[in-house]
């Protein structure tokens, strides 16, 4: 399942690298609290990206987003 979605998300986006900077930013604002653009967003924050980016809610607009990222303060960075 999760092929066929990054596949039809590679040709949505146009570059196989492209939809791997568009869909780690995304899953990114996911996983920080963001909420989903799609009706079923019950599966990983990786999924739900690319199924995002395969309905055309998420696109090449985010290459020119600034991040914002924010870190909690109480979740430590492993070397």
């Amino acid at each position: 399942m999760a092929r066929i979605t990054s596949e039809e998300a590679s040709r949505q986006v146009g570059s196989k690298y492209d939809l791997v900077l568009i869909a780690s930013r995304r899953v990114r604002e996911l996983r920080n609290g963001h909420a989903p653009d799609i009706a079923n967003p019950h599966q990983s924050a990786i999924i739900t990206a690319l199924r995002e980016i395969e309905q055309g809610k998420v696109g090449r607009e985010y290459l020119l987003k600034q991040p914002n990222i924010e870190r909690d303060p109480r979740k430590r960075i492993k070397p």
